[in-house]
């Protein structure tokens, strides 16, 4: 059976997407706050940690359990 891509890799890929979209939903949203500068680049700041912990983390757990 044939797969593309997407099917390969969308465990992960979907994941990213949406860290992605929330980080620049907030980064929106904080172009209205007080200090809009301070807060987007916090949020933008945060983004390699979000991938970290919502992406690589759980795709490293998942590899261990395979090879177990």
């Amino acid at each position: 059976m044939s797969s593309n891509a997407f099917q390969v890799h969308k465990h992960w890929f979907v994941r990213a997407v949406l860290v992605l979209v929330v980080t620049c939903l907030a980064d929106c949203v904080a172009a209205f706050a007080p200090r809009p500068l301070l807060w987007c680049s916090l949020i933008a700041g945060t983004l390699p940690l979000s991938m970290i912990i919502f992406v690589a983390f759980p795709l490293m757990r998942e590899s261990r359990k395979s090879r177990a």
